[in-house]
């Protein structure tokens, strides 16, 4: 399990900048840098979903990765210690983006 902070604050799973939903799954399969990735699983809160958003947020989520060139995708799984969704003022899922991804080209070659 990875540790999550969620900055995403307008997505129904958020609660204090961790995640309800139990796990998440990280899109970008052709991702190269942070901002070509995103959180899949993010659903924008309008003010009448209150009553529909889930409990309490957790501060270890399991999460799926399809960014490909990701150092810390295997198997498409995140195997990173601890992760952060970024998407402060998001309404769309392409509005958020892995800020912990680092490609496996770049960190070979030390960059």
């Amino acid at each position: 399990m990875t540790l999550l902070s969620c900055s995403a604050v307008s997505c129904m799973y958020n609660k204090d900048k961790l995640c309800s939903k139990g796990d998440i799954l990280v899109d970008g399969p052709q991702a190269h840098i942070p901002d070509e990735t995103c959180c899949s699983s993010f659903r924008h809160q309008k003010n009448d979903d209150y009553s529909n958003s889930c409990g309490c947020g957790c501060e270890t989520i399991a999460v799926g990765c399809k960014a490909h060139e990701c150092i810390y995708n295997h198997d498409q799984k995140c195997t990173a210690s601890a992760i952060d969704i970024a998407g402060s003022h998001a309404s769309t899922q392409q509005e958020t983006m892995c800020s912990t991804f680092m490609q496996r080209e770049a960190y070979q070659a030390g960059l």
